[in-house]
């Protein structure tokens, strides 16, 4: 093999890993950030409906004890600490009003659904 035939290779690999290396991170990203959104829609839907069976308004604001059973266990990999739900990978679930969405903050950035 001449060495032109090895510095070609060796560019188009250098091409190759430039275009795959930030569509990978760029994928990595939008799954995760897809992640906290469908989590934070299940919250929403469990605080409208804790609100339509307990009889509750819009003002008022429930607890993680009172919304586990209307999630049936759709938020996977967290835990329940002073009221706030932490992902052990990122995120804290902040719940809020019935009547304002849910959030959550991940690396200090505040995701909505």
């Amino acid at each position: 093999m001449s060495k032109v035939f090895i510095i070609v290779l060796a560019a188009i690999a250098v091409v190759v890993l430039a275009v795959a290396i930030p569509n990978f991170i760029r994928a990595r990203s939008t799954s995760s950030s897809n992640y906290y959104v469908n989590s934070l829609r299940q919250i929403e839907g469990a605080k409208t409906e804790w609100m339509y069976e307990t009889g509750k308004t819009t003002n008022d604001t429930p607890t993680w004890a009172e919304l586990l059973p209307y999630l049936n266990g759709g938020i996977t990999n967290c835990y329940a600490t002073n009221g706030v739900v932490v992902r052990p990978a990122g995120g804290t679930y902040t719940i809020g009003r019935v009547g304002e969405p849910p959030s959550c903050l991940v690396d200090g950035q505040r995701v909505y659904p």
